[in-house]
C-alpha cells in the first residue's frame, strides 16, 4: 500500500509530519518500529540526498537541523510516528519512508517557498509640522 500527499512550506521551516503502519488487516497500527525497520529516501529536485535518519526521540522541534531526518514514534501513541527535518533550500522536497516488512510505503512532497515578507497594514498616522 503506498500513500502520498504534499504539502507547501517556507524556507527553514521545520516539517513536522505523521507516518501510519498498519498490520495485515489493514486496520491494527504497527506498534513498536524503529529506523532499523525502515528505507527511506529523501530527494531534492528529484536528486537523492545523502541525509541520515536518525532517533528523534530526544530531540526537540528546535534542535531540528537541516542533513537530517528524525523519526520516532509518538510518546503515549504507540503506533503513531514522527517525521521531522528542515529542508535547506527552495524547490521540491520527497520523503519516502518504506516499511518492507508490512510492504508498505509513506511518500510525503512539499514544495518548498521562500518566506512570505511581512507587509503593514492599516492606517498610519502622520503628522507635518506647519511652515512659519
Amino acid at each position: 500500500m503506498a500513500t502520498t500527499r504534499g504539502r507547501l512550506v517556507q524556507v527553514n521551516q521545520v516539517i513536522i509530519d505523521q507516518v501510519d503502519y498498519f498490520e495485515p488487516d489493514g486496520y491494527t497500527r504497527v506498534v513498536g518500529l524503529v529506523i532499523g525497520d525502515l528505507t527511506y529516501e529523501v530527494f531534492f529536485d528529484n536528486l537523492l540526498q545523502p541525509w541520515p535518519m536518525i532517533d528523534g526521540t530526544t530531540v526537540t522541534d528546535a534542535a531540528v537541523r537541516s542533513g537530517n531526518i528524525y523519526f520516532n514514534e509518538v510518546p503515549g501513541s504507540p503506533g503513531f510516528y514522527n517525521v521531522r527535518f528542515r529542508p535547506n533550500a527552495l524547490g521540491y522536497w520527497r520523503v519516502l519512508i518504506n516499511y518492507a516488512a508490512g510492504t508498505q510505503i509513506m511518500g510525503q512532497d512539499y514544495d518548498v517557498v521562500a518566506s512570505v515578507p511581512v507587509a503593514e497594514t492599516g492606517l498610519r498616522a502622520s503628522f507635518t509640522r506647519p511652515c512659519n
